[in-house]
């Protein structure tokens, strides 16, 4: 496993951490200290976000987005490339946020189509009441 170096805005003093992997950033996130193209390090996850070495020098947790469904999934605007990925680990992250993204977005739609038919349905009885 290879060592990096980050920088803990907390203490303001540079520590080195375990690597687990590499990702590229694809997109863009103005809520995010990340820069398109880039290849940032991977130093962990927690509840199925990244653990990632940001532009700040310190890490972050983001959503490990797929770069590759980038405009394919609804709400999904930027998104990592695996690079480096020795133990596997962020391929597995990756299929179980997808897997779980996917599960979310389709119960959404379902709860849609269910709001738009309760509303056709509202609309009609006001119709056949007037």
């Amino acid at each position: 496993m290879m060592q990096v170096e980050r920088l803990n805005l907390e203490t303001n003093e540079k520590e080195k951490v375990d690597c687990i992997g590499i990702v590229q950033f694809i997109g863009h996130d103005k809520n995010a200290d990340l820069t398109d193209g880039k290849n940032y390090y991977v130093i962990g996850f927690h509840q199925q976000l990244l653990k990632v070495i940001d532009d700040t020098q310190d890490y972050y947790y983001y959503i490990p987005f797929d770069a590759n469904d980038i405009g394919q999934k609804e709400g999904i605007v930027s998104g990592f490339h695996i690079i480096e990925d020795p133990t596997g680990q962020i391929h597995e992250l990756f299929a179980s946020y997808k897997k779980t993204f996917d599960l979310k977005q389709k119960k959404r739609s379902q709860k849609l189509s269910q709001r738009l038919i309760q509303w056709k349905l509202k609309k009609l009885d006001e119709k056949e009441s007037k």
